[in-house]
């Protein structure tokens, strides 16, 4: 038996293009004489698209099921970029099969309409899907889930299974280096279909026996595997890519579509919100200032490159809102001790990424820009700094609020460590509207 498994992840809601790779399989898989699969490997969902902003993610599940999903997994943005009760209703309405092995709540369940595993059987073979999520522990248990360890997950989930299953697939959001390692311990893994780092295996890779593919990010390639079967075990297997401009031109409307949906007005009256990435304008200000408000700090600490585009309009809606701040990205509350802090205000002197194009690290802007900070003051002179109305003290303890994309270790490695509190699920567009509202009522 031959068997054909379509494979994408970390589409990041590029529904344009998935509608390209949808229409491909839409032609080719009914023209196979053999059986075919399609899985999808998680991070499919990003509310950085207005339409999947305003869905919670539901009309990525509605496209799932048009391409005829056979199953799926979640990533870290179905995980951790939607509340608690958003994700317990994701797949309400999937026509497919979601598994993921470990994210529980806090009574040991798995999120609604998630399973541990999946044995799927093709013609007479059993084949054992197992599917884990990368580990952002912090982020989940802001959200009331628990996450354990990916490999340890798997494992048992194979041990689970021991005799039910003939061939033996992981989907994997975790990323290439923990595939590599999966090579290594679990080498009777007939197939690793990766994710996570968006990398890519043109024609695969196979390492001590275990095939791996994976296909980059945001639709840039349909991947496709072979599997050759005699006897319920691999005999044969390859990997291959489409890339995006081999596949069917399509039109699309969800950019319309999500701006239909996110038309409410959130103020009735004219506004201006300049952006400005070389200096502080008024809207990253204000910016900074709602996020020392939320995040009950002493001070805060944010990049003007968070503010996307200006808003210049008669009437200001979410949609508007949404463009000017569509990043995933959360506040957080540090506790630090003042030699940190006057680190942390040092190196944002240096405004080292003033211009540089940033991406990642749910950053949905192109230029970074330069540090705005609020409630926070040096004194280059004298080699004073202060924050609020305290002048910092090396061995006192201090508050500062700033966005989740500092605590990764690139931009303020000194924060590495530190009492870090997410706060979630509000995201910086969030907060900011809650802040405009309060400014439009005192003006009223």
């Amino acid at each position: 038996m031959k068997l054909t498994i379509y494979h994408t992840n970390d589409i990041h809601s590029h529904l344009h293009e998935y509608a390209r790779i949808d229409a491909y399989m839409k032609e080719h898989r009914p023209q196979l004489t053999h059986p075919s699969l399609y899985l999808d490997i998680g991070d499919h969902v990003d509310l950085s698209l207005p339409v999947t902003e305003a869905t919670a993610g539901l009309k990525n599940v509605e496209l799932l099921n048009d391409a005829q999903c056979d199953l799926a997994t979640i990533g870290n943005n179905e995980g951790m970029t939607i509340s608690h009760e958003a994700l317990n209703h994701l797949y309400d309405d999937a026509n497919f099969p979601v598994t993921c092995a470990n994210v529980f709540d806090e009574e040991g369940n798995l999120p609604r309409n998630i399973v541990s595993s999946h044995i799927q059987t093709v013609e007479d073979v059993n084949i054992l899907f197992v599917a884990a999520t990368a580990p952002f522990t912090p982020f989940y248990r802001a959200l009331d889930w628990v996450v354990t360890d990916p490999l340890e997950a798997i494992k048992d989930e194979i041990a689970a299974h021991k005799g039910q299953y003939d061939l033996l697939v992981v989907m994997s959001h975790v990323g290439i280096f923990f595939d590599e390692q999966l090579c290594q311990e679990l080498p009777e893994i007939d197939l690793i279909l990766g994710s996570h780092t968006h990398h890519y295996f043109e024609y695969g890779e196979e390492q001590n026996g275990v095939l791996m593919a994976a296909a980059g990010k945001y639709g840039h390639f349909l991947g496709e595997v072979t599997l050759d079967i005699e006897d319920k075990q691999v005999v044969g297997k390859s990997a291959i890519l489409h890339p995006l401009d081999t596949l069917p031109e399509v039109e699309t409307d969800f950019i319309q579509e999500g701006q239909r949906l996110m038309d409410t007005p959130v103020l009735d009256h004219p506004m201006y919100l300049p952006r400005t990435t070389n200096r502080i304008s008024k809207t990253a200000y204000m910016l900074a200032e709602s996020l020392q408000e939320f995040t009950h700090t002493e001070g805060s600490i944010i990049n003007a490159g968070l503010i996307v585009t200006d808003i210049n309009k008669d009437r200001v809606t979410e949609y508007d809102i949404h463009q000017m701040l569509p990043h995933p990205i959360n506040a957080v509350r540090v506790r630090l001790k003042g030699d940190t802090l006057k680190a942390i205000i040092d190196k944002s002197q240096k405004q080292e990424y003033l211009n540089e194009h940033a991406q990642g690290l749910g950053f949905r802007g192109d230029i970074f820009g330069g540090y705005v900070l609020y409630n926070i003051g040096y004194i280059e002179s004298e080699g004073r700094y202060f924050i609020g109305d305290r002048e910092v003290d090396d061995e006192e303890t201090y508050s500062l609020g700033t966005v989740d994309m500092y605590t990764f270790g690139r931009y303020f490695p000194m924060l590495k460590g530190e009492a870090i509190e997410y706060i979630m699920p509000e995201f910086l567009r969030d907060i900011f509207k809650m802040k405009l509202t309060e400014v439009a009522e005192d003006v009223e």
